[in-house]
């Protein structure tokens, strides 16, 4: 039996963690159970009784919905949004006064000025950039791309770390370069090379304003993209979801850590899926965990159609970080219509953050001018960048189409009473009974219906779910023409 989120307030229908697989009973027509280990002595004719499987219902992303475009409009298209203190907030990084992200610095020469520029906003929608500091980075040249992250568990001088790529001092980037073509072809990006020993740095913080470089690298990696870093607390470990490249097409890789400066392999864990057009790379990455609720993690990965140079984000699941799936539903980010600022290339920001008004929302930028369209100023600055938003816990459904039930396994309730977040037509109900308590059940559920975000069960006009505290329970839901978003205890 997997591992499942018992005493936590919030139940969201992301994956198929609350969804029991259910198996069949085979009996007598008398009733009489056997089974694999107790066959009878004489084979008789038995029966299949379905017990607790489901059926009628799948799981279906919702399709975000667009802002208008924010005031940021400098380039930085890998950069994370986070919600920090009531305050939304990010850091880049200038190279000679270029900002990384947009048009990276390729230059060979050792830059006269690395800055790191922090910018924060009170709604998410007005930015400012109220202080930038310097980073001495003797020897390093080819700056590109940078992200950052808070690191929970770090000593308080390094609990703001920024990672950024670069290539190395000479000296160092040959002995680097000649380790890493030791190891297997499997953990070998093949754009690494002499001329490209491409490493990832980092620098390390107490308030994200005094910036302190590591002189070492983290590994050599050709991490050209969007990279995430993050501390897992489930699993205490460090992890970093990055850029592979395989096949001549772009992937997702992960690598952990026990030691932040002491890194394992990046294996792959997303890629294009048979199914997919081939032309297809998954571009980018973007990381998240829903907020305040780190259990249910997602991505949103840019798929990148290359016959026409468009992309869309779709929404993927994971319970552990490790293996991943593609929530059905198709593009939860599509490019917009032909004439719009967003109509041709497009990729979401990391971190899922309350907006207000009841909504969590991914920062993502869009343009109307194809991937490797040539990149005049013009074009660059024609860039916007905007929310992507959902109503609080509606990421994913539950759906049947016509009737559907599905059962629970054994949970600890986090509390005495349950509210719905679902959407079902007039003709349409949601019930859930607690299996096995009487007066509980589905039957004895009122029918609820309409499209609500905090509906309490009732029971016969009870809302109490009847049970003594810490007592395990399986919950029993029963859909007709509906979708079911997440369950709150209370």
């Amino acid at each position: 039996m997997p591992e499942h989120s018992g005493g936590k307030k919030l139940m969201l229908f992301t994956d198929q963690r609350y969804i029991r697989g259910g198996e069949i009973k085979w009996e007598t027509s008398e009733g009489e159970i056997f089974g694999v280990d107790n066959p009878p002595e004489t084979q008789v004719e038995l029966y299949a009784r379905q017990e607790r499987v489901p059926y009628g219902v799948r799981l279906v992303a919702q399709p975000a919905t667009k802002s208008e475009p924010t005031s940021i409009r400098t380039p930085g298209p890998y950069r994370r949004i986070m919600y920090d203190e009531g305050i939304y907030r990010s850091w880049h990084m200038q190279v000679d006064g270029q900002m990384l992200g947009g048009r990276d610095y390729p230059s060979e020469t050792v830059p006269k000025s690395v800055e790191m520029c922090y910018i924060e906003s009170k709604d998410g929608y007005q930015w400012s950039e109220p202080k930038r500091s310097s980073l001495k980075v003797p020897g390093l040249r080819r700056f590109v791309n940078m992200t950052f992250f808070i690191d929970p568990v770090a000593p308080p001088q390094e609990r703001y770390k920024v990672v950024y790529m670069a290539v190395p001092p000479k000296d160092l980037g040959a002995r680097l370069l000649a380790e890493y073509l030791k190891r297997p072809r499997r953990y070998r990006d093949p754009r690494i090379s002499a001329k490209r020993p491409l490493c990832l740095f980092a620098a390390v913080s107490p308030d994200g304003f005094a910036w302190k470089p590591i002189e070492k690298p983290l590994m050599m990696h050709y991490a050209d993209t969007d990279n995430t870093f993050l501390y897992d607390q489930e699993n205490a470990k460090y992890v970093l979801y990055t850029r592979m490249w395989r096949n001549g097409r772009r992937w997702v890789g992960r690598a952990e850590a026990d030691d932040f400066y002491d890194w394992g392999p990046i294996e792959p864990i997303i890629w294009p899926r048979l199914d997919d057009p081939v032309d297809y790379d998954v571009y980018t990455n973007a990381y998240t965990e829903y907020p305040g609720a780190p259990q249910y993690r997602f991505m949103f990965p840019t798929f990148y159609h290359r016959y026409t140079e468009r992309s869309e984000v779709r929404m993927y699941s994971s319970e552990g970080g490790v293996a991943w799936n593609q929530i059905p539903g198709g593009s939860v980010i599509p490019p917009g219509e032909p004439g719009d600022w967003d109509s041709a290339w497009l990729w979401a920001y990391k971190d899922l953050v309350p907006l207000g008004e009841g909504r969590v929302a991914v920062y993502f930028q869009g343009t109307p001018y194809p991937h490797k369209y040539p990149r005049s100023p013009g074009v660059v600055g024609a860039a916007c960048r905007a929310w992507a938003w959902w109503p609080e816990g509606r990421l994913c459904a539950v759906k049947a189409d016509l009737e559907g039930e599905f059962w629970t396994y054994p949970i600890t309730p986090a509390g005495r009473e349950m509210r719905l977040n679902y959407r079902a037509h007039r003709a349409g109900e949601v019930r859930v009974g607690i299996f096995g308590v009487e007066g509980r059940s589905a039957e004895d559920c009122k029918p609820m219906h309409g499209n609500n975000m905090s509906e309490p069960v009732t029971w016969a006009g009870k809302t109490d779910i009847g049970i003594a505290e810490g007592q395990e329970v399986i919950l029993h839901f029963k859909l007709r023409s509906a979708e079911l978003f997440a369950l709150e205890w209370v």
